[in-house]
């Protein structure tokens, strides 16, 4: 196996420096300030993040026209130049939902997520629960007992992504179904499919319930949006969760469809969120093209909760825990986990039934 790795690296390296060499510095019929334009015009009418964030968006647009020129004061306007520079731009608004698309690189910012350990220690999750999961689609489920307390018994949940399938959730709960309680572990989860958001939080309710409301840009003035529109949470057919505690594990990198489901799931009966403040991300993408063919993609519709309260800054939980991050610690116990294992314990219908 060693053999193989010495005689592709090699190769990869000529492929990754040919496609290097392959950017022009110049292509024919690209007018940088045409596109830099462009660019800053399309979130100045279509974003509608700028008020809510306190943007500048005009000095922004002062600030970069003034190294663009000095990029080609330099000469040094080529593509990936220029692909810097409008990313730079675009970190501006602190938008996960922001992306500016090219043949040959993606923007990104993800300056929302923080010291992802300090939410979830995965090496320490990995050693003590991953290893006995069952899986159904996206779902990694199992029960577990608790040291010194036998005839009690947890349900555990692993969501990692809101882009997999919600897999046999019926099976699942019937599975879990004389536990304690449940604790859905939804901690980096990154987003995903709003549509799977709204169909794992309808598991939990037993009447169709107002979760928010959502609102679109209708124009390029700062203030013109849509009427608010009702967004409602409709419950599950066949078996569902409502009876027992379901305690909801989150952190910061938690975001974009993961923030939606928090919000959707928060007036759910018997439902309690501990953890970290989630990363946000409330806004759902549009995308848009520059002249020269480049995609960006932009928050262009925002969420709110039922209070009418923009939710694209997080959404904070019922207990706010935080874990010590893995360069303080490496094998930090995960306090989150622990926190929501003795919730279920003092909150379980046994666990009263035996005070009482």
């Amino acid at each position: 196996m060693a053999l193989r790795h010495t005689h592709v690296l090699p190769a990869v390296v000529v492929v990754l420096l040919g496609l290097s060499a392959c950017i022009p510095s110049q292509p024919e019929n690209t007018d940088y300030r045409a596109n830099f334009e462009a660019l800053w015009s399309i979130i100045d009418e279509r974003y509608c993040f700028l008020d809510e964030k306190g943007v500048d968006w005009d000095s922004i647009h002062t600030v970069y026209s003034k190294r663009m020129d000095l990029m080609e004061e330099k000469k040094a306007a080529n593509d990936l130049n220029f692909f810097h520079l409008m990313a730079a731009m675009l970190d501006e608004l602190h938008d996960g939902h922001v992306n500016l698309m090219t043949g040959f690189d993606v923007s990104a910012n993800s300056d929302w997520a923080g010291d992802p350990t300090e939410g979830l220690n995965v090496y320490m999750r990995q050693k003590y629960i991953s290893g006995y999961l069952m899986q159904s689609g996206g779902m990694l489920y199992n029960n577990f007992g608790i040291k010194d307390k036998p005839n009690h018994r947890i349900g555990y949940i692993r969501y990692n992504s809101f882009s997999s399938s919600l897999g046999s959730m019926d099976f699942i709960l019937r599975y879990l179904d004389n536990t304690e309680g449940i604790i859905l572990d939804v901690r980096g989860n990154g987003g995903g499919l709003v549509s799977n958001a709204s169909d794992l939080a309808g598991y939990f309710y037993d009447k169709r319930t107002l979760v928010g409301y959502t609102t679109h840009k209708t124009g390029p003035g700062r203030e013109s949006f849509s009427k608010l529109k009702e967004v409602y949470v409709t419950p599950a057919e066949g078996r569902r969760w409502t009876e027992k505690p379901l305690v909801i594990l989150q952190d910061r990198g938690c975001y974009s469809a993961t923030n939606d489901f928090l919000v959707k799931v928060s007036h759910a009966p018997n439902v309690y969120r501990i953890g970290l403040p989630s990363g946000g991300g409330g806004g759902m993408p549009a995308t848009s093209e520059l002249p020269n063919g480049w995609r960006v993609r932009y928050s262009a519709v925002k969420s709110l909760d039922v209070d009418k309260k923009s939710i694209e800054g997080g959404i904070a939980p019922d207990l706010e825990v935080a874990n010590e991050t893995f360069d303080q610690n490496p094998k930090a116990p995960d306090r989150i986990l622990s926190e929501g294992i003795l919730y279920i314990l003092t909150h379980s219908k046994e666990s009263k039934d035996k005070t009482e």
